[in-house]
Formats: structure tokens, C-alpha cells, sequence
């Protein structure tokens, strides 16, 4: 069975590192390094270079045909005049096609599986290539990995040769070995001999120890025994395909990715940190939000209490004023001017209560209004000053700089700067309080007035209508109330009870509907200011869901990486390349 030139075991981990670098590729490239995917794409080139191999040799010295033996298909042309006039670099492609590069080069492309992992350049004839002998040493013998100089196994003393190995030696010194082709053409003896003296060549142009091989194209080609290319493949397979610099290759590559695994390392390990400071702020926020509102909330209810205080204050006195509106003078003087001023004077005294009682209770819970309201913008004022004050302490630069860092860096210095923004104009403009509290430039009125003492002055209205039915009997003359006078001694206290139900009914309505409008207003207060913090809230929770895939991703890039060290140091039986 033919030997192959790639040993099999290299091919798997090429394939391997290469995959693996491809993976690494991708992750680093998604944590938004700029430079570091650069990198890793130099090393997928370095590794993914074919092999390059130069054949050089006189014209007839079966160069084409050993080329063609040694891929195992037929790719260079075998003719008895002159072929290769230009030099011809034989490498991969999807498709066969052939494209003259240069006016001395052709590339020649082959869809074969062993061309992905050597190349190989025929060049002209050694008797001809001396006068364009820089475009071969210039751009293909700096590079290449080894130098097959074939001779014709019957004269391998052509001078031609020997001089072109003078140009590789002087500059290069560049692995070279001998092939003594068409050696089913020679006697054994002649081999020999011949072998012997290209030894005794080589050593004299210094090269310490020659490699020399006899060759049969023909016998490789017709899969004949004694065609010399197994031990050609072997050695190429042991020195340089499977050879200790391919492993000394293997071993820088993934000397450097571990470099960039520790960077990434090091970088996620700050950024967690960062992120944890981060999310104890945004916790900080909150529970700060939370308990500013709770307290905001405690002000508040106690403001209503005393408000309801001054309420039962007023409610007093209108109490005091109707009990003694209900004495029999007092009700007989009524009838009279109501008698003689055409007008219900019960229904103007019971208006007057109302009125007293409405004026009272504005005079009353106006400076408790004023001094409540100040006092909760007090401490709104001073809770967002302490909601700036958390956010100076992380809108510094805690990331390291570096190239892992910049790009997440520079979004978190805008998220901050975006809501620290907000904040400080909230903090000078005080606009929460300007949108949320104050309707006017009374403060008072906004609390206390409105809508909620509209509803007590309606309330009282009609409890105030019904009293005077009650008191009456609908008739609005001072004979009818005269009249009634003995009734009213009888239902006095019934009606003083319904006095108060009154008043405590409407206290009630007074106190659940500012209890509600100041409840609605405050949750829109810290609704808004909230909000204002919602792109650190995103961010933060965006980073929890970026750093933990990452960190997985770190531990499994870990584990391969390992696994491949292993396989380079310990599974891969490498022999020493000879000198």
C-alpha cells in the first residue's frame, strides 16, 4: 500500500486546531476586540499553509514524472522535448484550472485532497532557469519546506544542478534532499556508485548528511514494488510533514492562543467584577427608590391625619354653630326676618354654616399643606441628590484599558453618562416635583384644594338641603316655622347626629380622595424618576445575560485547548529531523 506523504494523525489535529481557531475567531471577535481576531486569522493562515516543495533539476530528469508519482495522479505533462519553460506552482482548488500569474509562473490547481496540505513548484529545467534563477530563489525558496533536486539515476553530475544548490546553500541553507530518478533505467551497481558520489557532492557543498533516494516514476505510476517513494514519503512524513518543526509549529500556535485565552481570561474576570459593582448599585437604586417612596408615602398619610385634624376642628365649630341656630329664639327670629324679608332665613343660615366651614377649613389646612408639601419636595430633593451621588461613584473608568474592555467600556460610560444627565437636571429643575405637585404657584390649593374640597362643598350642600327640609317641612314662611318650633325641641339631637353624620361622611370622602390623588401622584413621581434609570437597569441586566455564556465559553475553549496540548506533547510520536 502506498505510503502518504501527511501522516494521518497531523491531518485530524490540523483539522482540529483549525476548527478550534475558527471557534476563538468568532468569540473574541463577538466581545468586540479589534485587534486580538486579527491574530487569531494570522495563526489559521500559518497553519492552513500547505506544505511547499521545490523541484528543481536538468530538462529530461524526470522532474514532471516524479511529480506526478509522487501526488499519484497525472497532473504535469510527460513529454520527450521540453515542456516546463516557465515555473509551475501546483496547489488546491475547488475546480481544475490553470492561470499564467506572471510572464515565468503558472498556477495549476487541482481539486486534489493531499494539494490542502502540500504545494509543490516545478520549475524549468536547471540548464535553463540560471537567467531567471531569482524568480525561484526570490519568491519560492525563502518559503519553501523542502528543496527535491532530481537527477537522472544514470548522471546525476549535470553542473547545471550543482550550481543552482550553490544559489539555495549561499543564502537559504534550506532542507534539501536528492532524488536520482529513472532508476529502473540504471543497473543496481550504477545506483550504487552513483548514490555514492552525490554523497560525497553534497557533503562538499556542506550538507552533514545527505539524504539520497533512488526513484521509479514508472514503477510508482504502474504501482510496481521497488519504486523508491515510500521511502521518499516516509521521510518527508518524518521530517517535515510530521517532523519535529511541524511540531514546534503546533506548539507556537497554541502557545499563543493560550496567551489570548489568558487575555480573555483576565478581561472577563474584571468585567464580572465590574458588572457585580454595577448590579449592587442598580439594587442600591432601587431599594433606595423603594424606601424613598415608602417614606414618601408614611409623609403623606400623615399629612392627610392632620389635615383631617383640622378637619374635625372646623367640623366643630360649624357643629357649635348649628346647635345654637336651633334654639327655639333663634329659630323664631328667623321666621320673622323670613316673614318680612320674603327669603328663607333658615336657608341663608344654614349656607352661612357651610360657607364658614369651607372658608375655616382652606384657612386651617392651607399652612399644613404648605409646610407638608415643602417638606416632602425637602426629602425628594435630598433623595435624588443621593440617586446623583451613586452614580458619580461608577461613572469613573474601572475597566483596565484594554482591547477586550474598550468597546463594552466605552457603552457602559454612555449609559451612565445618559442617565447621570437625566438625574442632574431633575436635581437642578426640580421638574418631578413641578409636573407631579404643583398645579399652581400655590402649593396648597394643589393638595388640599380642587377637586377634593369640590366634592365636600357639594356633599355639604346637599346635607345642608335636606336639614332644611327637616327643619321646615318645606314651608319657608316664619308661620311655618313657628309651627314647627315644638317639633324641633323633640328632633333637635336627631338632627344635630345628622349634622355630624354629615360632616363625617364628608370627611371620609375628603380623605379617600386625597389619600388617592396624592397616592396617584406620588407613584408617578417615582415612576418617572425610575425611569430615568432604565438604560442602566438594561445594560446591567444585558451583561448578566452576556457574561455567563462567555464564561462557559472560556471554560470550554479551556478544556479543547488542553486536550490539544496533550495530544502534540504526548499522542504524537515525532522522530527527531536529521541533521
Amino acid at each position: 500500500m502506498r505510503q502518504p506523504i501527511i501522516d494521518d494523525r497531523f491531518v485530524i489535529l490540523k483539522d482540529r486546531l483549525e476548527g478550534f481557531l475558527k471557534d476563538l475567531h468568532g468569540y473574541i471577535n463577538d466581545m468586540g476586540s479589534t485587534s486580538l481576531p486579527s491574530i487569531v486569522s494570522d495563526l489559521r493562515s500559518g497553519l492552513n499553509e500547505p506544505f511547499l516543495f521545490v523541484v528543481v533539476g536538468e530538462v529530461k530528469s524526470g522532474k514532471s514524472s516524479f511529480i506526478n508519482a509522487l501526488l499519484g495522479e497525472n497532473i504535469c505533462p510527460v513529454d520527450a522535448a521540453p515542456c516546463t519553460d516557465v515555473i509551475q506552482e501546483i496547489v488546491y482548488g475547488d475546480r481544475p484550472y490553470e492561470d499564467s500569474v506572471r510572464p515565468f509562473l503558472k498556477k495549476i490547481a487541482r481539486p486534489l485532497t493531499i494539494l490542502k496540505t502540500i504545494a509543490i513548484v516545478d520549475t524549468p529545467g536547471t540548464n535553463t532557469v540560471i537567467e531567471n534563477h531569482q524568480e525561484i530563489t526570490r519568491n519560492f525558496i525563502p518559503n519553501s519546506d523542502l528543496v527535491l533536486m532530481v537527477f537522472q539515476a544514470k548522471n546525476p553530475y549535470t553542473q547545471s544542478a550543482w550550481d543552482l544548490l550553490d544559489y539555495i546553500r549561499e543564502d537559504w541553507r534550506k532542507r534539501t534532499v536528492f532524488i536520482l530518478q529513472q532508476a529502473d533505467l540504471a543497473r543496481p551497481d550504477e545506483i550504487e556508485t552513483n548514490m555514492a558520489r552525490v554523497r560525497d557532492l553534497a557533503i562538499h557543498k556542506g550538507i552533514e548528511t545527505p539524504q539520497i533516494f533512488a526513484t521509479s516514476a514508472e514503477r510508482e505510476l504502474q504501482q510496481q514494488p521497488a519504486s523508491g517513494f515510500d521511502a521518499v514519503r516516509q521521510f518527508i512524513r518524518q521530517t517535515v510533514t510530521g517532523g519535529r518543526h511541524y511540531r514546534l509549529k503546533l506548539e507556537s500556535i497554541l502557545e499563543t492562543t493560550n496567551q489570548i485565552l489568558e487575555q480573555v481570561d483576565l478581561a472577563l474576570a474584571q468585567r464580572r467584577e465590574q458588572f457585580k459593582a454595577d448590579k449592587a448599585v442598580v439594587e442600591t437604586v432601587r431599594t433606595r427608590l423603594e424606601s424613598g417612596h415608602q417614606q414618601s408615602a408614611y409623609e403623606l398619610r400623615t399629612l392627610v391625619q392632620q389635615l383631617g385634624a383640622a378637619y374635625d376642628a372646623a367640623a366643630k365649630q360649624a357643629t357649635d354653630r348649628f346647635r345654637k341656630g336651633l334654639s327655639l329664639g333663634k329659630l323664631f327670629q328667623k321666621s320673622i326676618r323670613s316673614t318680612f324679608g320674603r327669603k328663607s332665613s333658615v336657608k341663608n343660615w344654614l349656607g352661612d354654616i357651610q360657607s364658614e366651614f369651607e372658608s375655616t377649613l382652606k384657612a386651617k389646612m392651607g399652612t399644613l399643606a404648605e409646610e407638608g408639601a415643602d417638606h416632602f419636595l425637602e426629602g425628594l430633593h435630598q433623595l435624588l441628590k443621593y440617586l446623583l451621588d451613586e452614580l458619580d461613584d461608577v461613572k469613573g473608568p474601572r475597566l483596565r484599558e484594554d482591547d477586550l474592555l474598550l468597546k463594552i467600556d466605552r457603552r457602559r460610560q454612555e449609559v451612565i453618562a445618559t442617565v447621570r444627565t437625566k438625574m442632574a437636571e431633575s436635581v437642578m429643575e426640580d421638574h418631578f416635583a413641578e409636573d407631579a405637585v404643583k398645579n399652581s404657584d400655590n402649593l396648597a390649593p394643589s393638595l388640599v384644594g380642587g377637586s377634593a374640597l369640590t366634592a365636600l362643598g357639594a356633599f355639604l350642600l346637599t346635607v345642608t338641603h335636606g336639614l332644611f327640609f327637616d327643619i321646615t317641612g318645606g314651608l319657608l314662611t316664619g308661620v311655618g316655622l313657628f309651627l314647627a318650633g315644638g317639633v324641633l325641641f323633640v328632633r333637635k339631637g336627631r338632627l344635630i347626629q345628622q349634622f355630624n353624620e354629615g360632616l363625617a361622611e364628608g370627611k371620609n370622602r375628603f380623605e379617600a380622595e386625597l389619600t388617592e390623588r396624592m397616592s396617584q401622584r406620588l407613584s408617578l413621581i417615582y415612576d418617572d424618576i425610575d425611569r430615568n434609570f432604565l438604560p442602566l437597569y438594561e445594560y446591567v441586566a444585558q451583561e448578566e445575560q452576556r457574561i455567563a455564556p462567555l464564561l462557559q465559553r472560556l471554560e470550554d475553549f479551556r478544556g479543547d485547548h488542553q486536550d490539544l496540548v496533550s495530544i502534540v506533547a504526548t499522542d504524537l510520536d515525532v522522530a527527531r529531523s536529521p541533521r
